[in-house]
């Protein structure tokens, strides 16, 4: 059987279809936190169970299911906005998100655990076929646990909904409340349209600069709020933001989010020749790694509790690489930080207790945490990134 969460001793561990749980000593242990994970019956995760430390990274080749794990966790947020048919619809249907169809998996299973302290806190949900390719709620849940050895305490919110009760039962109801707060922290960045025509290349909303969109389509109005604000911590975040880019681009000397007029703005930067050149100007893969920095050098104040990023590696030179893992390791002390790559190269920033290598087998995907202890003899003439090329740890097409 699988471990839970405890406030006592948090070890990260996997499993998946068939799988036996694989656990390590790790050096960020939590108190709190997002600490467990179970999807089951969605896209290619017949049923698997992550447990995530401060940097998780998944690994694996195309197809394995590691963007399924992500877009799993894209969808809880939008679960809790009301925003759960909306998804389903862009998705293609219930029926595309199912493990192999309504006939053979006729529900998905969502199940998070979140720590804060001693407090335990669950949201579950249950999310079946329904005429005109919908997903319906079978069943919607908030837990609470006070202490490792205190009873589970378990409210449902009903069943038969088309969208989350989440929401409303916050009002009336701490634990849900609670949960609520932490559904709204899971943020997803997957910035990968960066053509000419993306919102990341046009013209963003000056009044769009609260937080940056997962997409980064905001990131010139973003970047122009930390720069003329006058909290310290925005103007020490701006500074840092331009000194990384600066680390991967030396060409970069800075940003300049400049107003186009009363309602827009977009994103200049000026060269280490002080001229000023327009973000059509940027590469694709510079244009992402500026969106992809400013989300993990942000404001700590302005930090979601879980990043997850998607491929980060795209487009990026290996020293660009090592930077942005750099950055995810020092942000990590204040929000935790998943990825999935297909980078071998990504892997040698990181310990192996980190990585979880994803595969597929029998038409299901399977987590699989490294086990640093037996790893320890190759770790002693390899890197990381060549013992996954010798097929050691799996994780190859």
């Amino acid at each position: 059987m699988n471990p839970t969460c405890d406030g006592q001793n948090l070890t990260p561990c996997l499993s998946g279809v068939g799988g036996t749980v694989r656990q390590s000593n790790r050096r960020d242990v939590m108190s709190d936190g997002l600490c467990d994970i179970h999807i089951a019956g969605f896209g290619s995760l017949a049923d698997v169970r992550l447990q995530p430390g401060r940097l998780t990274v998944l690994i694996g080749a195309n197809g394995s299911g590691k963007s399924n794990v992500l877009r799993a966790l894209r969808m809880v947020p939008l679960i809790r906005t009301g925003s759960l048919q909306r998804f389903v619809a862009e998705a293609g249907g219930a029926s595309a998100l199912l493990y192999y169809g309504p006939k053979r998996t006729p529900a998905i299973t969502l199940k998070l655990e979140f720590l804060q302290g001693e407090n335990r806190h669950i949201y579950e949900a249950r999310l079946g076929f329904a005429a005109g390719d919908k997903l319906v709620f079978l069943d919607e849940q908030v837990g609470y646990q006070p202490t490792p050895d205190a009873e589970l305490h378990l409210t449902s919110l009903g069943a038969g909904h088309w969208e989350s009760e989440i929401r409303m039962a916050s009002d009336g109801d701490s634990n849900a409340r609670a949960v609520n707060d932490w559904l709204s922290q899971l943020t997803f960045f997957h910035v990968h349209d960066t053509s000419m025509t993306s919102a990341l290349r046009t013209h963003a909303r000056a009044e769009d600069d609260r937080y940056l969109r997962s997409d980064g389509s905001n990131l010139a109005a973003y970047l122009f709020r930390l720069q003329q604000s006058d909290d310290e911590a925005d103007r020490k975040a701006w500074r840092r933001i331009n000194r990384f880019v600066s680390r991967i681009v030396p060409a970069v000397k800075e940003l300049a989010p400049t107003p186009v007029n009363a309602t827009t703005l977009r994103l200049d930067w000026i060269d280490d020749q002080d001229e000023r050149f327009g973000v059509h100007q940027l590469s694709d893969g510079t244009l992402r790694a500026i969106a992809l920095i400013t989300a993990l050098a942000q404001p700590t104040a302005h930090l979601p509790r879980f990043i997850s990023i998607d491929e980060p590696e795209l487009g990026l030179h290996p020293a660009a690489i090592r930077t942005l893992a750099e950055l995810a390791r020092s942000v990590s002390r204040h929000t935790q930080v998943l990825f999935a790559t297909q980078s071998t190269a990504f892997l040698d920033h990181f310990d192996p207790a980190e990585v979880v290598v994803v595969e597929r087998q029998n038409g299901a995907s399977t987590l699989h945490r490294l086990d640093e202890a037996q790893l320890a003899s190759w770790m002693e003439d390899y890197s990381l990134s060549e013992i996954f090329d010798k097929g050691v740890i799996g994780g190859r097409p």
